[in-house]
């Protein structure tokens, strides 16, 4: 055990702010308490009923699903590797001290921002920096400002320490063994962050890809015999956002796409997991590229998948319920997708099932010539014999 210890440690660190907000997150005992009041410009107290009305660690947009989903990724990773990682041990004991720390600040963070009067500071940072959205035209308290702020600062803040933790302990072999974890992680983080900064399609460059993916998603509505109606710009949402109507049997769904509803975030989230992961994998750069177009296109049509599942759902269950499909499943069509395609590539590496099927198909060839030969030499004699 003695060998084992600190990267034991080190996991349980990673793990203990995690657990720590389900338990917070469960029993709706959370900070971030306050609301800001447009009309006196001001912070005043106010049970959170974002946090508090849900239990967030079954949302994925915006919410701490994903933080479950990298722990379970992050223990896969250090039980693949983990003789790599027990060898590389730090022999310095102040590094090791300052791995654990760093290991240690989001679980002082998440203490700080629930009990201690930090959330507010967070509050204060997201309305008078940023200028995140607070209030609604009612001046109700908006979600932007009051629950995907403080949930966007929790996985930058993990991702950041996490990952300085892994790089003091084992340089950047650590970062290598568990790359794909923390791309999840980081990825996420950014994704949500640019979202709550820029959102409604605001950030033009992502805002760029929802068009096409509305517009092969209306072509698919079509092939399944649904009356679509594709408009872009549309001017009712700020800014203009490409709007989907769907009708069927008298009913109507419809869903303006800004670029995270059409999965702009797992495209990214795709390219920089299948880059590190292709940075650790010995496979050939011909190959590299092969599967990389061909998982980009996957994640691609993934997403399209994803938009005609919701306004499907919205126009057969209401909108509530694809809503509800919005917020917790839809997010997750990207990761399996993600994950399941790494673990296809793996396979197909590790059982060499394209030399095998090449393998077979030059035996099938062959045996088919062969066949064709004989075929042709025989007609050839019964030819020659019926000739004479």
């Amino acid at each position: 055990m003695r060998k084992y210890w600190f990267h034991v440690a080190l996991l349980l660190c990673i793990t203990l702010p995690i657990i720590t907000l389900v338990f917070l997150d469960y029993y709706n005992i959370e900070g971030y308490n306050y609301r800001y009041n447009g009309e006196t410009n001001s912070f005043e107290s106010w049970p959170n009923e974002f946090f508090n009305q849900s239990f967030v660690f079954e949302l994925t947009w915006k919410g701490r699903l994903f933080l479950l989903v990298f722990l379970w990724i992050i223990l896969i990773e250090s039980a693949m590797d983990w003789k790599k990682l027990v060898d590389e041990k730090p022999k310095n004991r102040y590094i090791i001290l300052a791995s654990l720390i760093c290991a240690l600040i989001p679980t002082i963070y998440v203490i700080a921002t629930n009990f201690f009067g930090l959330d507010l500071t967070i509050l204060r940072i997201g309305h008078d920096v940023f200028g995140i959205r607070s209030v609604t035209s009612t001046n109700e308290p908006w979600d932007f400002l009051h629950l995907y702020w403080p949930i966007s600062c929790e996985y930058i803040v993990f991702a950041v320490f996490f990952i300085g933790a892994v790089i003091l302990a084992y340089k950047t072999k650590g970062l290598k063994a568990l790359s794909v974890s923390f791309a999840l992680l980081g990825g996420i983080g950014v994704a949500y962050m640019f979202d709550t900064i820029y959102p409604f399609g605001v950030f033009r460059p992502l805002q760029a890809f929802a068009l096409p993916t509305a517009a092969v998603a209306a072509a698919l509505f079509d092939l399944l015999g649904y009356t679509v109606r594709l408009a872009f710009p549309t001017y009712g949402v700020e800014p203009s956002l490409p709007s989907l109507t769907v009708i069927m049997g008298g009913k109507s769904a419809s869903a303006a796409i800004a670029w995270a509803c059409a999965g702009v975030q797992s495209l990214l989230l795709y390219v920089v997991i299948i880059l590190v992961f292709f940075k650790k994998a010995d496979i050939t750069a011909f190959r590299k590229l092969a599967y990389f177009i061909i998982g980009l296109f996957g994640t691609f049509f993934v997403n399209v998948l994803r938009v005609i599942s919701i306004l499907v759902i919205m126009l057969n269950y209401g909108s509530d319920a694809g809503t509800t499909f919005h917020n917790t499943y839809g997010e997750i069509y990207a990761v399996i997708w993600i994950l399941l395609f790494i673990l296809l590539i793996g396979c197909i590496q590790r059982f060499m099932l394209v030399e095998r099927t090449k393998y077979a198909f030059h035996k099938v060839s062959s045996f088919l010539g062969s066949v064709k030969n004989k075929l042709y030499s025989r007609l050839k004699t019964v030819s020659g014999k019926l000739s004479s």
